[in-house]
């Protein structure tokens, strides 16, 4: 009886394996897929869209910008220019083209690739440069061991809330051309980290911040701090 189950048992696997034509065939088929990807490439297509940043961060750079309400990204490796400015309006000419992502088996994946960008517009972080043409000086406690390259980050969101600001104190302080400034800090607020930055005019060496803000880490989301209500507002 044990030997007629047993003999059963192996007719059974026999008949669910795949034979090797069927193997032959899923690997075919695997490697269509992988080769269609890899050529779906088309013409060179133009636009024009809002410069937001760059992030060198990743096996491939990108650029991200925005067309309207909704936020976009381009790989960036064949463009080595780093001279816009969030805000800045740009043309630009991309292509459908093959990433290889790594630690995914070397499988191509579409993407659009920049193959030229050009400025066609300064935006506010741009003209407030031109305009105010001095930096905005800035103090940290080292304590919070924040690294020199953040700090470059967190200037640019500085500049570009001081650039955008509907603030009337932020306004006179822009049309006088007085010294701004910010103090940076961590704080931890709603159980959640953020930087904190206190923009402040600078007068007789006396600095008093009289606008605060809260800077999301993880998603750069500038917040205005609302000091009556302890609330924060995302700006803009």
């Amino acid at each position: 009886m044990k030997k007629i189950v047993a003999f059963s048992l192996l007719i059974y696997c026999i008949s669910c394996s795949p034979g090797p034509e069927k193997n032959k065939d899923k690997k075919a088929v695997r490697k269509k897929e992988i080769q269609q990807i890899a050529v779906e490439k088309d013409s060179l297509q133009r636009d024009t869209i809002e410069f937001v940043s760059y992030n060198d961060d990743f096996d491939y750079s990108q650029l991200n910008g925005k067309k309207g309400k909704e936020e976009i990204s381009y790989i960036n490796d064949q463009n080595n220019d780093r001279s816009f400015l969030r805000g800045d309006l740009i043309a630009i000419e991309y292509k459908n083209d093959s990433i290889y992502i790594a630690g995914d088996g070397g499988t191509p994946q579409n993407a659009e690739w920049i193959v030229s960008a050009k400025k066609i517009k300064d935006g506010k972080v741009s003209k407030f440069r031109k305009e105010y043409n001095q930096p905005i000086k800035y103090h940290y406690s080292k304590e919070d061991e924040i690294s020199s390259t953040y700090l470059d980050h967190l200037y640019k969101l500085a500049e570009y809330y001081i650039a955008n600001s509907k603030k009337d104190l932020i306004k006179i302080s822009l049309k006088n051309k007085e010294q701004l400034g910010y103090s940076v800090e961590k704080q931890k607020k709603n159980e959640k980290d953020y930087y904190v930055l206190g923009i402040y005019v600078e007068f007789e060496h006396k600095v008093s911040p009289f606008q605060w803000l809260y800077i999301d880490p993880e998603t750069d989301t500038i917040y205005e701090y609302d000091l009556p209500n302890d609330k924060l507002i995302k700006f803009p």
